[in-house]
């Protein structure tokens, strides 16, 4: 077993659990993909140096958890298992993550002040002058890496805002504390293949993305985010309610 391993694991945790959470993380991280066959209870015990026993309570842990599942005869594997996310409104991946019961966490890599471009203030009807907060940040969950998001945000609405206000908690959440929430927004989503982003954050290469660009307004009107997130196709889906019904003029 790796001295990497030892270190982030607890001693005091039975050893089919530390397995177990180690296994977890290579299936979140993307180093095991869908349907992909994950090492046998004999590897496992070589591996970590353990009993067949150990071995086997551990992937039962993973199937109890969703993660894996068991085909007699061929061995386990990977689930699909993705996080669901509702289109129908609008929410924050931390605020959607802590409704699932999930814990979510972001490191900021980039928060400068800067001048927009001309994109910029057409999406955001912004002036050359109006100053923005440019925003680059890694979202986690459980500290994996599940996707990346580039934030415009014009400084005159939020103009006290800092790094810390974001890493440790949302912005939706601290926009809605100084009574400025979101009241709609536009949205647009594909998919998207971006090697130099899955280097970023660390998973693997053959990871796509959905690809977001979603601008944010306040009740007034005013353009207040500009953001283009990417999260990982092997971890979200996306549902949309949709309705056949026309609302029929009625004649006075």
């Amino acid at each position: 077993m790796s001295n990497e391993y030892n270190d982030q694991l607890s001693e005091h945790i039975p050893m089919y659990i530390r397995i177990a959470m180690d296994i977890r993380k290579k299936i979140l991280s993307g180093k095991y993909l869908e349907e992909e066959q994950i090492s046998t209870e004999d590897e496992i015990g070589v591996e970590y140096g353990v009993s067949r026993m150990t071995a086997r309570n551990a992937i039962t842990q993973l199937v109890e958890e969703n993660l894996v599942y068991r085909v007699h005869g061929r061995g386990t594997f990977v689930s699909k298992n993705k996080i669901e996310r509702n289109l129908n409104k609008v929410t924050g991946f931390h605020e959607d993550m802590l409704s699932m019961g999930l814990n979510p966490s972001s490191k900021v890599i980039k928060f400068i002040t800067r001048l927009p471009d001309a994109k910029e203030q057409h999406e955001l009807k912004i002036r050359k002058n109006d100053k923005v907060f440019e925003i680059n940040r890694i979202r986690y969950i459980d500290d994996v890496p599940y996707g990346y998001q580039e934030l415009v945000i014009p400084v005159r609405l939020l103009q006290d805002l800092k790094k810390e206000d974001i890493e440790k908690s949302s912005l939706y959440t601290y926009m809605n504390k100084l009574e400025k929430p979101i009241s709609y927004a536009n949205q647009h989503m594909e998919v998207a293949i971006k090697p130099e982003i899955n280097e970023l954050i660390g998973i693997s290469e053959n990871i796509p993305f959905f690809k977001i660009k979603r601008v944010s307004f306040l009740a007034n009107n005013e353009a207040v985010e500009l953001f283009h997130s990417y999260f990982r196709g092997d971890k979200f889906s996306y549902s949309l309610q949709l309705s056949n019904h026309i609302e029929e003029e009625v004649s006075e």
